[in-house]
């Protein structure tokens, strides 16, 4: 018995970008990653312009190099992938070393200072873009007002007659 074999799931490819060495520390890094990932390209874009924090600048860089990375691999393989729907689908912050310095502290005591780096990972892959609450909800209602504007089907049979309201009873 031979069983038809099923063809694979399509593999997605990803498309990634890598900072290395960073010098900020990942306790920082991370505020900024956090607010864009999940996020289509797009959109986490517009964050990152609008982001005051130091990191910001770093993250918009990386992830303009990853959709670098995905245009130069799709134009060369022709894949069929609309960069539109890019989604930003692993933004990892990892700690890298630590650069140790030693400053004069008071009563001729050294103090260590610890200069932080990290490094950081953006993957986009391509995904349907997420309707909004407030899309979905302008969705819904549409299709709400159109099946109250369209007539009940005759089905060659007459409506049935609705049943009187119950009486209602008078409180004394």
């Amino acid at each position: 018995m031979a069983e038809a074999a099923a063809a694979p799931p399509a593999v997605r490819p990803r498309f990634t970008a890598r900072l290395r060495y960073g010098r900020i520390s990942a306790r920082k890094m991370r505020y900024v990653v956090d607010l864009i990932r999940g996020k289509d390209y797009n959109s986490a874009i517009a964050i990152l312009r609008s982001c005051p924090k130091r990191g910001a600048v770093f993250c918009k860089k990386l992830l303009e190099s990853a959709f670098g990375n995905a245009a130069d691999i799709i134009n060369t393989r022709e894949l069929d992938i609309d960069v539109n729907r890019l989604h930003v689908v692993e933004a990892r912050v990892d700690p890298g070393p630590i650069i140790k310095r030693w400053r004069a502290s008071s009563v001729r005591r050294p103090n260590m200072i610890k200069k932080r780096l990290c490094h950081v990972v953006f993957a986009l892959e391509e995904r349907d873009l997420k309707e909004s609450r407030r899309d979905r909800a302008k969705r819904q209602k549409q299709e709400r007002q159109r099946q109250k504007a369209q007539p009940a089907p005759a089905a060659g049979a007459a409506p049935a007659a609705e049943k009187p309201a119950p009486p209602k009873e008078e409180k004394k």
